[in-house]
């Protein structure tokens, strides 16, 4: 066919098609704004035209459909910044909090604390008998004490905190991934309907959403069937089939299919969370220590606990930090009790110990090193009426020690069997209280005992005769009864006027080096101060190396934005240019139907 009343369907075609382009056009100007919105065109072609005799004439303009510029290799790199840049935002935020509880540029602090308790144990040595000094040498030791416990429960607090993110941030992703597994069955649903029909919305709100959960805990999104539209734009590059999203390797959205991660601490007593994936079995998969981007990596880099780790994990730094801070203050109470011990008591005592007789003392849990002590006992005016020296080695055992202390022998080497250790003292286990004692055999006799050692750490392991409480930073104290009696504190060996040998060797604590045993049995022999230095430098070096690692990842998410915006974005300038084109194009074709519409006058006004 063809004629005059057939060809108004020609300009009818352009006119509809351009109004098209513009309704396109009007709705990319609408948001321009919305982040996650990809800058749409009219995909547009000829009709097909109307075959003559000698040639072929044109049917004018078929819009086959309104696709999306979106690049999916830009967006996938614009992810992956986006996930590397909030893992190092999260982890310097977090690191910087950290290193403010260890604020000794500012002369205050533990370092600070160490100084003056130091210095109340030189005040006191020059004036042992003054009563204000050991005042003033028990409240120095307690503020030693509480700062310690206190930057203890601050990390502790930090990492609690962090871990209520954790489960914030995966319940988020829990509801996002239920809502891609529904987008996705809407855009199966709608584009299945006719040939070229694009779910560009639909589409645009799925990539917000993967965009997010790839920020809160890293994911990887795999999709079958790309696409391009280089006669549209030679940037679309887009995926139209199958789809999967997985998160440390296991599926959590299948095409219309989701599944949950679950949070679980029940079993951990210090209430992180371990992230958990329900298998197809219906078993659980531990998640956690799979989690290494986004949100979720960089929280649980900082405070993975010993319960939550399998086989290939790794603490966290906020639970190094307090491990270290435990090694310190055990290293704080443990070689200044081994001082203490000297100082002569008229019996002596240990803590509750977790271990039997016949286990060897070195390899018990406790710092029990190799070497031996003395128990050296004087008499009421500070004369040394002997000692009996106990050797440890790689097998002894409690038992051997007091089998060693008990032992029928001549110690002054005088034939006086009733002289010596054993006649005047006796060793015990009790194996129903788990507690060490030497007690005297004779009341009445004034006789007091000082244990002296010479590398073993015995005394200050088991915690006898204390001047500290606890055994790390979360229960450091000065000993009950010298917070309520300062004045009970000795610094003497021998308890006699004028002896300060404790307070002497408690001066040289702070230049001698002792042995820290950290959380993973490494030994570290250092002084007290430069062991300090060393675990607070560490968290100052982690915050730099943080903070520089991310500034790099701002630079490269910066790139990457700037890629994928270039592509996808709308520019509300060339919106307006393309406006104006369009906006002629559908005058032109009016004209021309009001053209035909003259045509069709003049031929109706022949006729007549």
């Amino acid at each position: 066919m063809g004629g005059l009343l057939s060809s108004l369907n020609t300009p009818y075609t352009g006119l509809t098609g351009h109004q098209v382009m513009v309704d396109v056009t009007g709705n990319n100007i609408a948001n321009a704004n919305n982040a996650f919105y990809s800058r749409q065109v009219v995909r547009s072609a000829a009709e097909t035209p109307l075959w003559k005799q000698n040639y072929a004439l044109g049917q004018g303009l078929d819009i086959m459909t309104v696709e999306r510029i979106h690049d999916e290799y830009s967006f996938m790199r614009y992810k992956k910044a986006t996930s590397e840049k909030t893992f190092y935002d999260t982890s310097f935020t977090a690191l910087k909090e950290a290193s403010s509880y260890y604020p000794e540029i500012d002369g205050v602090g533990i370092y600070n604390d160490l100084q003056n308790y130091f210095d109340a144990w030189k005040d006191i040595s020059t004036k042992a008998g003054d009563p204000a000094q050991k005042i003033a040498l028990a409240e120095q030791a307690g503020t030693l004490a509480t700062n310690i416990r206190e930057t203890r429960k601050s990390l502790e607090y930090l990492q609690q905190r962090l871990n209520d993110e954790v489960a914030v941030a995966v319940n988020e992703v829990n509801r996002l991934g239920e809502q891609i597994a529904i987008l996705n069955k809407q855009i199966v649903e709608y584009e299945s309907k006719e040939l070229n029909k694009k779910a560009n919305d639909l589409r645009d709100l799925r990539d917000q959403y993967e965009f997010e959960i790839n920020n809160l805990i890293g994911c990887n999104v795999f999709k079958e069937g790309l696409q391009g539209s280089a006669c549209v734009d030679k940037n679309i590059a887009d995926f139209e089939e199958s789809y999967t999203l997985t998160i440390g390797g296991k599926s959590i959205v299948d095409g219309e299919s989701f599944h949950p991660l679950t949070l679980d601490n029940s079993q951990n007593p210090s209430g992180i969370y371990t992230i958990k994936y329900v298998r197809s079995d219906h078993k659980e998969y531990n998640l956690t220590n799979n989690l290494v981007e986004g949100k979720v990596g960089a929280l649980l880099d900082l405070i993975r606990t010993e319960e939550v780790l399998n086989c290939n994990g790794t603490l966290g730094k906020l639970q190094i930090y307090i491990n270290d801070l435990d090694t310190f203050a055990n290293g704080i109470i443990e070689s200044t009790n081994n001082i203490y011990a000297e100082s002569s008591q008229l019996s002596a005592r240990s803590d509750v110990l977790k271990i039997n007789t016949q286990d060897a003392l070195t390899t018990s849990g406790y710092n029990i090193r190799q070497g031996s002590f003395k128990v050296v006992m004087y008499d009421k005016d500070g004369n040394e009426l002997g000692a009996r020296e106990v050797k440890i080695d790689n097998l002894t055992n409690m038992q051997s020690v007091i089998d060693q202390l008990n032992a029928n022998l001549d110690d002054n080497g005088d034939s006086n069997a009733l002289n010596d250790f054993d006649d005047r003292f006796q060793a015990v286990y009790n194996n129903d209280t788990k507690t060490f004692a030497i007690t005297t055999k004779n009341p009445s006799e004034e006789v007091y005992i000082s244990i002296q050692d010479n590398g073993t750490n015995f005394a200050g392991a088991f915690g006898i005769n204390r001047f500290f409480d606890g055994n790390d930073a979360r229960d450091m104290y000065l000993a009950q009864r010298y917070r309520e009696d300062p004045t009970l504190i000795h610094a003497f060996r021998e308890a006699v006027d004028g002896n300060f040998v404790v307070a002497n060797k408690m001066q040289q604590l702070q230049f001698d080096k002792v042995t820290f045993t950290n959380y993973k049995g490494e030994e570290h022999y250092e002084t007290i101060s430069g062991y300090f230095r060393y675990i607070a430098g560490k968290i100052a070096s982690d915050t730099q190396a943080t903070q520089t690692t991310q500034m790099t990842k701002e630079a490269v998410y910066s790139v990457a934005k700037q890629e994928y915006k270039a592509i996808s974005e709308v520019s509300v300038d060339d919106e307006l240019v393309n406006l104006i084109k369009f906006q002629s194009g559908y005058s032109a074709n009016a004209k021309m139907i009001t053209t035909i519409d003259e045509m069709i006058t003049t031929l109706l006004g022949i006729k007549q």
